[in-house]
């Protein structure tokens, strides 16, 4: 499968950002912080474009934003988006003068694989404590005022020129990045459009996922580029006050959003907690839900608890995505038949625990039986195609699990390979590691061929977390393993430490465990089990076998 020509003229162009009458609105919990309007970032866009050209980058440089959400970044993406660089957003390091922080580690080892021509930060202090000798150039938000590049300096793209890097794991020793072209991304970014319906004269959107993330980023790319006004704040502002997201949907008449999971989870029991009763949210229409297993719990929930302020549950959309396709693979835009397990967009099925995670296969619950429930994520949009396979190849067919593959021209040019090269893909088609199955036309997904967690949107490792336990004075290198599961209530991680310690010492080692996953990554373990040394199954190379201690303990049989 070759990539469908594309009309150069039908690529997205940033020239036309100034034309636009809408404005970004920067919030943070408690209101307005800012705002820019289409004109101004464009005027801000073009002298970046200028100072960046100024320094001497030239089209095709890659270009590292580690920035927070403000005009100030939109400026700066936009700026490269103008001169032709490619921009790789990526989350600011807390502590950039610790050089053992996990932040810092991670940032060291985005610039490793994309080997950045620049790197633009806040200031100069953030600069300072970055910069290494012989590394790349580091420029501040200070040098990009500049006085706008002219008509004749910025790029017209092609379709093959790389538009974006997307990092696709939150590794520390190595990223994955994720290149995609002008071309992959116009198509996905269309697909987008038509899906929303995006209207400038009836929309708004809103939300608070960070521009590193592809989610945050493609949505407000995707709202830009129609000219529909747009509302951003920072998730910092979200986790302080997860209600402070739906007041400002409600306030501001926002049209559109999306979250994962764990966003929607965490503003229903906020306001369990301390309700609002002023809440309104008849005018959301779209309201997406992705980038982690999706519980049916968590959106049955926040239907309930919403209704009375007036939320249409078919304005909850579940979909399915990832960097390697840009952003949307699929989406649950089809009205259900209501039933136990379908209503509005949302459509599950109540399967057979046992049958689907010990014999692999797709049986419908019945009788008293285990059992767990799994999303509908639509259908693919934009082109692509969802291939179900087996390990050999073999195509799956209905109710037959395997690892989806997806196959368009939103699929990724490659991952990014030292020197700047990229790995070409095969037949236009990105092996997911996600284990799901088809039935009547929508994807399921039930699992992962691979050992990556999925925690609160974000993709991490288990050696990351495993890394970080092992700073514990009492658990040495190696002697612990982490990995998830997921139920009807959500994806879940679980950590097993080994120890000399006695017992009387075991509870101690389980909370500060917790703590340094907690300070480390920001989530929370569902459980901490200490085992004797030699209690984690290893295989005869002494490499953890994640999957089995997984099996051992939903099966109890963990001593």
């Amino acid at each position: 499968m070759t990539l469908t020509p594309v009309d150069e003229k039908q690529l997205l162009d940033y020239r036309s950002l100034g034309a636009h009458q809408a404005a970004v609105t920067f919030l943070d919990s408690a209101g307005i912080t800012g705002e820019v309007t289409y004109r101004q970032l464009a005027d801000k866009a073009r002298g970046a474009a200028g100072a960046l050209l100024a320094h001497g980058l030239t089209r095709g440089d890659r270009v590292l934003l580690p920035l927070g959400t403000g005009p100030d970044h939109l400026a700066a993406l936009w700026g490269c988006l103008f001169a032709g660089l490619v921009p790789c957003t990526v989350t600011v390091p807390p502590s950039p003068q610790d050089e053992a922080a996990t932040g810092t580690r991670q940032f060291r080892a985005v610039v490793t694989v994309t080997e950045p021509a620049a790197i633009i930060t806040a200031d100069t202090e953030t600069a300072t404590a970055l910069a290494t000798s012989g590394g790349p150039r580091y420029l501040t938000i200070a040098d990009l005022d500049h006085p706008p590049a002219t008509d004749e300096q910025l790029t017209v793209p092609d379709p093959y020129d790389a538009h974006h890097i997307q990092l696709t794991s939150g590794s520390t020793s190595a990223p994955k990045a994720a290149v995609l072209t002008y071309a992959q991304v116009t198509a996905n970014v269309r697909a987008i459009h038509r899906a929303l319906e995006l209207d400038p004269a009836r929309d708004r959107v809103c939300h608070w996922l960070p521009l590193h993330h592809d989610m945050g980023f493609i949505l407000s790319l995707s709202t830009l580029t129609r000219g529909v006004p747009l509302d951003l704040m920072p998730s910092i502002s979200f986790l302080r006050d997860p209600l402070s997201w739906l007041r400002h949907i409600s306030q501001r008449g926002a049209t559109i959003t999306t979250a994962p999971p764990f966003g929607y989870r965490t503003a229903t029991a906020r306001f369990l907690r301390t309700p609002d009763t002023e809440l309104d949210l008849t005018a959301l229409r779209q309201a997406y839900v992705g980038a982690e297993p999706i519980p049916l719990q968590a959106l049955t929930d926040f239907r309930d608890t919403f209704a009375k302020q007036n939320l249409d549950e078919a304005a909850i959309i579940p979909c399915y995505g990832m960097a390697e396709t840009v952003l949307a693979s699929t989406m649950s835009l089809n009205r259900r038949e209501p039933g136990d397990l379908s209503w509005g967009r949302v459509k599950a099925l109540r399967l057979d625990r046992e049958d689907l995670h010990h014999h692999n296969k797709v049986t419908d619950a019945h009788g008293d039986r285990p059992s767990i429930t799994v999303i509908a994520c639509g259908t693919p949009l934009g082109g692509l195609t969802v291939h179900v396979r087996t390990p050999d190849g073999t195509e799956c067919g209905d109710n037959e699990i395997g690892e989806i593959h997806l196959r368009g021209d939103s699929v990724m040019a490659g991952y990014l390979h030292p020197g700047g090269t990229t790995a070409p893909v095969t037949d236009r088609t990105h092996a997911t590691g996600d284990l799901g199955f088809t039935r009547d036309g929508d994807l399921y997904i039930v699992g992962r061929a691979k050992e990556l967690l999925i925690v609160n949107g974000r993709n991490l490792p288990p050696y990351d977390v495993e890394e970080s336990i092992e700073t514990h004075p009492d658990i040495d290198a190696g002697n612990s393993a982490v990995f998830s599961y997921t139920d009807d209530t959500g994806e879940h991680v679980v950590a097993l430490v080994e120890t000399r310690l006695r017992a009387d010492q075991h509870e101690r080692i389980k909370r500060e465990t917790a703590m340094l996953v907690r300070q480390s990554f920001g989530f929370n373990l569902r459980d901490v089990i200490v085992l004797r040394r030699g209690g984690i199954p290893r295989t005869t190379s002494g490499k953890r076998q994640r999957s089995r201690v997984r099996e051992d303990y939903l099966t109890g049989r963990l001593a």
